[in-house]
């Protein structure tokens, strides 16, 4: 299978104009799709209006798919979830698309240099509900939406 590549194009904001920021996720290479409940993300944009060190706003201009992905949606919105773990430090991230009939997927994770032998269904599902239960082990948490 064919390595496919995500490039999601930030919306440009004046002190870099024409100078539009980008960031490549690595396609999860998984049997079956990874769907996160629709509640996530209602539940992370009402925890971020009462912690600090959790934003949400929009700024996806547009998401490149660079491959030959084995599935083939028509995606109606993108997000992105970064976030920093407050134990190791460490910086990760999910681009989830929405599809008709199928809710909220998983498409890819950032950085490239995730193992993704190390990383499960039940894995990454752990880490959205540990961000809604307990948000402050995270030092930061940043929703961005289409």
């Amino acid at each position: 299978m064919d390595s496919i590549i995500y490039k999601v194009i930030f919306t440009a904001h004046e002190q870099f104009e024409h100078k539009n920021l980008t960031l490549s996720f690595k396609s999860l290479e998984f049997k079956k799709l990874i769907s996160i409940p629709a509640k996530f993300t209602l539940e992370l944009k009402k925890i971020s209006e009462i912690h600090q060190h959790i934003i949400s706003f929009q700024n996806i201009e547009e998401v490149l798919i660079i491959g030959n992905p084995t599935f083939n949606h028509t995606y109606n919105y993108y997000l992105v979830i970064l976030y920093t773990n407050k134990s190791n430090e460490k910086k990760a991230g999910y681009l989830i698309g929405n599809v008709k009939n199928l809710g909220d997927i998983i498409m890819g994770i950032w950085p490239f240099n995730i193992d993704l032998k190390d990383l499960s269904e039940e894995k990454i599902l752990e880490t959205y509900n540990d961000m809604i239960q307990h948000p402050n082990n995270y030092s930061s948490i940043c929703l961005i939406s289409q």
